[in-house]
């Protein structure tokens, strides 16, 4: 998906702020404080979201189906559940609307 270096990217990055910058880098690398990844260390002993209790906590639950999310989700996102093909379809309604890629 990258080509090589992108100086927007590195320039956005620099302005976050030392905690933002770690939990944005942990959620694209999945390495972030989720009780998954938690459990995979042995620094916890159970994988599953503390929110919905329902499946184990990785990056992409916040973002798609954890029930005890659902109402921000909608809030900010206009959809309860989400699924990577929502993802995409999000993703690429932005690229569009940014004339950019036509």
């Amino acid at each position: 998906m990258l080509k090589g270096i992108d100086l927007s990217l590195s320039k956005h990055a620099l302005r976050l702020t030392r905690r933002d910058l770690r939990i944005l880098i942990g959620l694209l690398t999945g390495h972030a404080d989720l009780n998954r990844h938690l459990t995979l260390m042995k620094v916890r002993s159970d994988p599953t979201c503390p929110l919905c209790q329902e499946e184990e906590e990785t990056a992409l639950l916040p973002f798609g189906r954890c029930s005890a999310l659902s109402t921000t989700r909608f809030t900010l996102l206009g959809l309860y559940h989400m699924d990577c093909t929502d993802l995409g379809n999000i993703l690429l309604k932005l690229a569009k609307a940014s004339r950019r890629f036509l």
